[in-house]
């Protein structure tokens, strides 16, 4: 069959302005991740001790993650072997493939579907049955979505669009929760294409998918070795930002030190705030207060309205405490109170500075 790929834009330096969350979902563009947006899977932001942020509580820095993918796109093709181009099936196929790359997915969406239902010998009903996937997907119809790439691979399972129908079935039941089903998806991308065009992007979820199961072992397998096979990737920083995650919950703070600090290397990055406070909680964990301190303390001067940012007070009362600098310990008390009144980490720094002695 033939691939035709949607027109795309895109530029990891705009990331954070483009939180969109049903539109531009062609190859390339961005895509909302967390739940700060819309419907989507994040891991609460814990302690080492349990128990998820106060306020948003998500998991931060991933309201912006791209589609991430290395691999080309561009301009649809037309013609070719096998493709009549006045042909009713073509034209058609045309009609709803410009709907797509003008974003009008509601509009594409019916004429793909005609398309497969109509022509069910044409040269393009697998590009039309993924295509009608991603209008689904785009519209935020996971359930819809997960049923059109299954319906195209079963119908064309030699198709050079299965491995992006693995690809994105497996993103619409990360979407819906569904983590041990959408993991078998995105290795059943990379086994159909391992060098296809959301090959990065299926190589991350694999590792994210092992951190949101609680795979931690498995998340930092997955996510190690992500820059040095795919070092172009927009999903980089995303990656390692995940394997310090992994890291930090094995229990190996000096590997999730290097990793958090890496991330600060990507000045774009939706990661920024988490990896700060991370790095905190590593120092923290590793006995270096005062190197923690410096990093919480960054949390909340740079990072305003930062997830992490109530998460940041509460350790700098405690460090102070810890110190036994009670004026310090109040005075960030004080802001903590007035910022979040009432917030969960509000009450246990509270807690934490009386049973300390302050």
């Amino acid at each position: 069959m033939h691939r035709t790929t949607p027109v795309f834009h895109t530029s990891p330096s705009t990331l954070s302005a483009l939180l969109l969350a049903a539109s531009l979902l062609t190859t390339g563009c961005l895509e909302p991740e967390s739940a700060t947006t819309s419907a989507t899977a994040t891991a609460a932001a814990t302690d080492a001790t349990g128990g998820a942020t106060s306020g948003a509580g998500t998991d931060g820095g991933t309201a912006a993650e791209t589609e991430g993918s290395t691999g080309g796109g561009g301009e649809p093709t037309t013609g070719g072997s096998g493709i009549d181009p006045g042909a009713p099936d073509e034209l058609l196929f045309q009609q709803a493939l410009a709907l797509y790359n003008a974003a009008d997915y509601a509009g594409a969406d019916p004429l793909f579907t005609q398309l497969w239902d109509m022509y069910p010998d044409s040269p393009r009903r697998d590009n039309a049955g993924y295509l009608h996937g991603r209008c689904l997907y785009a519209l935020l119809d996971f359930t819809g979505a997960a049923t059109a790439f299954s319906a195209t691979i079963t119908a064309y399972p030699a198709s050079v669009f299965v491995d992006e129908s693995q690809y994105f079935w497996g993103r619409a039941l990360f979407r819906g929760l569904s983590y041990a089903e959408a993991l078998t998806h995105f290795n059943a991308s990379l086994t159909a294409d391992p060098a296809g065009t959301y090959a990065d992007n299926a190589a991350y979820y694999v590792g994210r998918t092992d951190f949101e199961l609680g795979d931690d072992a498995g998340a930092q397998t997955a996510l190690a070795s992500f820059e040095s096979m795919y070092p172009s990737s927009t999903y980089v920083d995303n990656a390692v930002y995940y394997l310090g995650r992994a890291r930090f919950n094995l229990v190996d703070y000096a590997g999730s030190k290097i990793a958090f600090t890496h991330v600060l290397d990507f000045p774009a990055s939706t990661y920024l705030d988490a990896a700060t406070y991370y790095l905190g909680r590593s120092e923290h964990a590793l006995g270096a207060l005062p190197a923690a301190l410096m990093w919480f303390k960054q949390v909340v001067s740079k990072y305003a309205g930062s997830v992490y940012e109530d998460n940041a007070l509460y350790w700098e009362v405690r460090i102070y405490v810890d110190q036994a600098d009670c004026t310090s310990a109040n005075t960030v008390l004080t802001d903590l109170t007035t910022r979040f009144p009432g917030g969960t980490y509000t009450v246990k720094a509270q807690d934490y500075a009386t049973l300390g002695g302050c």
